[in-house]
């Protein structure tokens, strides 16, 4: 396995690179759990399953794939390509590191951003993944080669993703970057909070305002972004865990099973044991 010798299951894992082929749910759990950052290269076409939707990717694609999305790789034996890893801890350094983190690099209205990459499979796996598989020690030099090798592919991701920005001609750039600032705050603190006006209060705007923001970059409410946030939550719980009904309801917030019962059946047009049984 190209992956470094601080596993999933050490404690002070903070990165790691491993073969598309090797990848498998169990080893996809560990890394979800643990709230990593996620980068994918697809050496070849690919069916990805990012949270609970599968997506169809070319080859030569750079991937990237925030904490609160569990991945899954479709025939992965013969996947073609990388996953690389990384915690919070790891890579912030800086205000920069940070600001890149929360960005919509990893953080926007969907669950990945992904760019072309104009390196050759060859060139990519010597200046990216050796050098990743070679910080196997943990020291001082190790850390820096290895938040170089981070640093250089999220400068890459953070660039495509302003210059996206640039071009989006349904909203300007400082309404997509407002946006951005809601989606984060969203990610982190939707099980506590679902209401517009506790994000518009943390935003110093007025409900109406954030509303009408998200209209203009999404088409959609304020309202129906944070539900389907929730929902996509949901489904990710309903799909890949053992969690009963009620627990998932109460992992997600939910005064109580009928609520969520009730808001699931709006949000997807079924229940929720029927859908786990799809």
């Amino acid at each position: 396995m190209e992956f470094c010798k601080s596993t999933i299951g050490k404690e002070k894992a903070q990165f790691g690179a491993l073969k598309l082929a090797e990848y498998d749910g169990q080893l996809g759990k560990g890394l979800h759990n643990n709230s990593v950052f996620s980068i994918i290269r697809t050496g070849s076409p690919l069916r990805i399953k990012i949270g609970p939707t599968v997506y169809d990717f070319a080859a030569n694609e750079l991937l990237f794939i925030g904490p609160h999305y569990e991945i899954g790789v479709a025939e992965p034996i013969t996947a073609d390509g990388f996953l690389l890893w990384f915690t919070a801890d790891f890579y912030e350094r800086s205000k920069a590191d940070t600001e890149i983190l929360n960005s919509a690099l990893f953080f926007g209205s969907n669950p990945f951003l992904s760019m072309r990459d104009c390196r050759t499979d060859l060139i990519f796996k010597k200046l990216i993944v050796e050098r990743l598989t070679g910080c196997a020690e943990y020291l001082a030099i190790d850390m820096m080669i290895a938040h170089h090798c981070f640093e250089s592919l999220l400068l890459e991701g953070y660039q495509t993703m302003l210059s996206q920005e640039i071009s989006c001609g349904s909203a300007d750039t400082a309404a997509v970057q407002l946006f951005n600032r809601f989606t984060v705050l969203l990610h982190k603190h939707y099980r506590e909070h679902t209401s517009v006006q506790y994000y518009a209060d943390r935003m110093n705007i007025s409900p109406r305002k954030l509303t009408e923001l998200c209209f203009a970059v999404t088409g959609k409410s304020a309202k129906c972004v944070i539900s389907n946030i929730v929902a996509q939550q949901a489904l990710r719980y309903i799909q890949h865990t053992d969690l009963s009904i009620s627990q998932i309801s109460y992992e997600l917030g939910f005064s109580d099973e009928s609520n969520f019962r009730n808001f699931f059946k709006k949000q997807t047009g079924s229940n929720p044991l029927a859908y786990r049984q799809i």
